[in-house]
């Protein structure tokens, strides 16, 4: 008798429905090398094979070997954590939090990166799940939906940072990116400044960052500045693109005595500009920036910043994952709160 038997999508499967990896690679039409490679996270299989194979994997329920699917029949103490990027210790705070909690509480974390890249979080995601992880730190809301899909159907809890929305997952820890925006909008009106302008982080497949420019830009309208009139230009978080960002915010004419700028390394290139260009910080334009890393208070002058309680949002989402661990209840939602942090770097607008 056949230990096999055949499906009508024409792949083969146990008599228990367990989905083989051949199973994946022939419903995505590659080599079961090539499947491996993609579901191992890859890199230079192309992007239509790699989008394939994902697709199959996805509509197959395959989960990645069978030692992952012997672990989830017990607990694994597991803990997985998709975070954007390790670079400029944006995230490190968070994870910090997270990781000591864990630890407290008896669990492990493996962390992966997604480069802000949400195709690549959704293969990180698979690999998680394929080293038995029980529950997955994200960050912020946006994800593709083929990953949320697959962490519910692997039954893989999705704790959600950087937000105090739930939206998708099961539980959420963070703050309202938008108020923190409006915040700042307040902050820099109330000093009289009228010519603002923005220096986001990319908004696409980043919530926290769309958020941030959309309260900041509601805010200042609400102020009774049309948000038509600000200029916001969108960079990644690296210190050279705040640079970049900032030369061109000080060619305009008339050009902004106030810049937001959507993350404190941003702010830290925005102020290296002026610095080197005979530019007075705040006297010629103020400048904000968020997050309060420890380069806030080491650039000259200091950035005046939104202090963003990271350590306190990883420690709480741990205390999450063993509570809903437990207890299996969802749907949990604890709000931060953010606060202005006042230093050198802004003050009223010139004359």
């Amino acid at each position: 008798m056949s230990s096999e038997e055949t499906s009508s999508d024409g792949s083969t499967r146990s008599p228990a429905g367990v989905v083989r990896l051949r199973d994946v690679a022939l419903r995505a039409g590659c080599s079961v090398a090539t499947a491996s490679r993609v579901l191992n996270g890859n890199n230079k299989v192309g992007k239509a094979e790699r989008e394939r194979v994902l697709a199959a994997a996805t509509q197959l329920g395959y989960v990645p070997n069978s030692s992952a699917r012997a672990l989830r029949s017990q607990s694994t103490r597991l803990v997985g954590a998709i975070i954007p990027t390790l670079d400029h210790a944006i995230y490190a705070k968070m994870v910090d939090g997270l990781q000591e909690q864990l630890s407290a509480l008896g669990m492990s974390l493996i962390i992966n990166t997604s480069e802000y890249d949400l195709e690549r979080e959704k293969t990180q995601a698979r690999i998680l799940v394929g080293r038995g992880v029980e529950s997955i730190v994200l960050v912020g809301t946006e994800h593709d939906p083929d990953t949320t899909r697959y962490l519910r159907d692997a039954g893989v809890r999705q704790i959600y940072t950087y937000t105090c929305v739930v939206d998708g997952g099961d539980a959420a820890v963070g703050f309202d990116n938008s108020a923190a925006g409006r915040m700042i909008a307040n902050y820099l009106r109330d000093l009289n400044h009228e010519r603002i302008a923005m220096i986001a982080g990319v908004t696409k497949g980043n919530d926290r960052a769309r958020l941030r420019r959309d309260g900041f830009l509601e805010g200042l309208e609400a102020s009774g500045l049309s948000a038509q009139d600000v200029f916001v230009i969108e960079a990644p978080y690296k210190i050279e693109n705040g640079i970049h960002a900032m030369q061109s915010l000080m060619q305009t004419y008339p050009r902004p005595t106030a810049v937001f700028c959507g993350s404190d390394i941003l702010a830290a290139g925005a102020v290296k500009y002026c610095n080197s260009h005979g530019i007075r910080i705040p006297g010629d334009v103020s400048i904000v920036g968020f997050d309060d890393l420890e380069i806030a208070e080491l650039v000259d002058p200091s950035l005046t910043t939104v202090h963003v309680p990271a350590k306190q949002m990883g420690e709480h989402a741990a205390r999450m994952l063993s509570k809903t661990l437990s207890e299996k209840s969802g749907h949990d939602v604890h709000e931060l709160q953010t606060r202005l942090i006042v230093r050198e770097s802004t003050g009223p607008a010139p004359a």
